[in-house]
């Protein structure tokens, strides 16, 4: 037989390897129906996928109960229906779908939901799922149907975390996690999550132990439980603004992250560092925290690279700590002031410490909200501060002083900005080289 004839005999056998290894969790077992423990039926299916080389174990349209853990491994992907992330929307019985099998108060939910029940009352414990080197999740909805609102939220593991390279979360929904996804407790080099949507109760997002590029995109932390119509989500909404961070960012030698938001959390991203790593460096692109108490707390962050904002609306306060080695710039943004209300009122809305460069270049600072009374835009405590070419506008019902330099203030540039105020920088450190204030336009400058 020649090489051509061969080739052609071989493509049928191909074929049909291909087939074994794109499956169904219901060819193992798993039922849709919400009360029939699905896990191990899930797991063969995975199993075999990553045994056969890697492929796909599709989950169809349904509520499949795991009442255990599930392992993605290397090489397989878990795909469900959807192909964007969905909104938790609820949807009334009918003949072919029977009410709520499990937590008679849970909203019935479309396409390829997971229910996962397992580690309740506590934080610590395996993940629901642990996925590894080359593994995939997509188009999946995850939902914790015993999960409650009021008094308090119930502890859960995460709901996801990495173990390997190239892992990949793609077009999902996770409705109410207490914590949303781990790609740092274990290295996750070029890991990639785009899509992802969450209300993510105590913690969102952690990165940490990623020495090779990490790609973040479209990750909307939002109370999408909210259209599942629980009881207590006020009550949760105050728990959360005094518990829970959004993204927790530690060390990531090079972390691409565009388009990602949160909303209503204490903190929105919080960049820290990692024993014995160290902090990392990370470059973000139209995203923004919005109403959380501290939108950007930068504890620590690489000190050659550091953290960028570009293109991007912050609805909150803005803290550098005293830690920070690594500079941190603000370009083309937004900064709307502080969005909760303490008592006494904060004493600033962005205050810099430490020994690292921050700068913000076109932006504009508006304090939106009045109700903070907060006196002062940005204070000056430590570091290196540079504001160039920005705009400060200013309401009838609050207008702060732009910056204040305390005498701990390393250098200075304060330059060619326009105030909508007649408001004037406080300089407290005194006369000196290393602060440079000029070519400033007030609103009674003539």
């Amino acid at each position: 037989m020649n090489k051509t004839l061969l080739s052609v005999a071989l493509l049928p056998a191909l074929a049909v390897s291909a087939q074994a290894i794109d499956l169904s969790v219901t060819a193992f077992g798993a039922v849709g129906d919400g009360k029939t423990d699905c896990t191990s039926s899930i797991q063969k299916a995975l199993d075999e996928a990553s045994q056969g080389g890697g492929g796909r174990v599709q989950v169809p349209a349904g509520m499949f109960l795991v009442s255990g853990h599930l392992r993605i491994p290397p090489n397989a992907s878990l795909v469900g229906e959807w192909e964007a992330p969905p909104v938790a929307a609820r949807i009334e019985p009918s003949t072919r779908i029977a009410a709520p099998p499990v937590n008679a108060k849970a909203a019935i939910l479309a396409g390829s939901v997971l229910l996962a029940v397992e580690g309740e009352g506590s934080d610590k414990g395996a993940p629901f799922i642990q996925m590894e080197r080359n593994a995939t999740l997509k188009g999946l909805i995850v939902y914790y149907p015993n999960q409650v609102a009021a008094p308090e939220p119930k502890p859960y593991p995460w709901t996801i975390a990495g173990i390997g390279d190239n892992i990949s979360i793609l077009d999902c929904l996770l409705v109410n996690p207490y914590m949303a996804v781990d790609f740092g407790t274990n290295p996750c080099g070029r890991h990639l999550i785009r899509n992802l949507y969450a209300h993510a109760i105590y913690k969102g997002l952690f990165v940490d132990k990623c020495y090779d590029v990490g790609r973040l995109e479209n990750i909307h932390f939002w109370p999408f439980w909210l259209h599942a119509e629980p009881e207590g989500l006020d009550v949760l909404g105050k728990w959360m603004m005094k518990n829970s961070t959004a993204f927790i960012l530690s060390r990531s030698d090079w972390e691409y992250v565009s388009n990602c938001f949160c909303i209503s959390y204490q903190q929105g991203f919080h960049f820290k560092t990692s024993a014995p790593d160290g902090p990392g460096n990370y470059l973000l692109s139209q995203s923004g925290a919005d109403c959380c108490d501290v939108a950007v707390n930068v504890e620590e962050t690489q000190g050659h690279s550091g953290v960028s904002f570009s293109n991007s609306q912050i609805f909150g306060r803005i803290l550098v700590g005293e830690k920070n080695n690594g500079p941190v710039r603000f370009s083309s943004c937004g900064l709307f002031g502080a969005a909760e209300v303490h008592e006494p009122p904060s004493p600033e809305v962005v205050r810099i410490d430490g020994y690292a460069r921050v700068s913000f270049d076109n932006c504009h600072f508006y304090a939106i909200n009045g109700k903070t009374a907060t006196p002062v835009f940005i204070r000056q405590v430590g570091g290196r501060l540079n504001v160039n070419n920005s705009l400060y506008i200013v309401n009838s019902f609050l207008d702060p002083t732009p910056l204040v330099i305390e005498k701990g203030a390393i250098t200075t540039v304060y330059c060619q900005n326009e105030h909508y105020t007649a408001k004037r920088v406080v300089n407290r450190k005194g006369k000196s080289g290393r602060v440079i204030i000029k070519d400033n336009v007030y609103a009674d400058t003539k």
